[in-house]
């Protein structure tokens, strides 16, 4: 019975192992022969995850990470997902939002997060905390104030 379970086991292994193998020849192919908007599109129709397209793209040396970015918000990623995809794989928050940037200018339509970089933190800003006035910081500590 338990080698049963492990061959099963080993099977079902071997199977995704193979199938992750193909979306991942396929999205090489793609991104050579039509770029990486239609490489991302095509490993998310494969099933691959947002993790795993992060990770094989920046390995491509011809490929700027921002249109990676980019060709992630197009293909529909949510931008929590490319967000988490990026920190686990060492994508500054800079790149993350000028992708983000530029996949509002080049495809506005397709975007599934359109409010990915609302800030929710108060006195927090991308040019720092010293950037913020301080007439803007205390009206955010207290909503009240005019």
């Amino acid at each position: 019975m338990k080698i049963k379970i492990f061959l099963i086991t080993a099977c079902m292994a071997l199977i995704a192992s193979y199938a992750a193998a193909g979306w991942l020849e396929d999205f090489k192919n793609v991104f050579i022969d039509a770029g990486i908007d239609e490489a991302v599109v095509e490993a998310l129709k494969q099933g691959a995850v947002p993790d795993d397209i992060m990770e094989n793209g920046l390995q491509f040396e011809a490929l700027n990470p921002q249109n990676l970015v980019k060709a992630m918000y197009c293909g529909g990623i949510r931008g929590d997902d490319i967000r988490a995809a990026g920190q686990k794989y060492d994508v500054s928050d800079i790149i993350i939002v000028a992708g983000y940037k530029k996949s509002v200018e080049e495809c506005g339509d397709q975007i599934v997060d359109t409010q990915a970089y609302t800030l929710t933190a108060p006195g927090i800003s991308f040019a720092g905390p010293a950037a913020l006035s301080s007439s803007t910081t205390a009206s955010r500590s207290n909503p009240n104030q005019q």
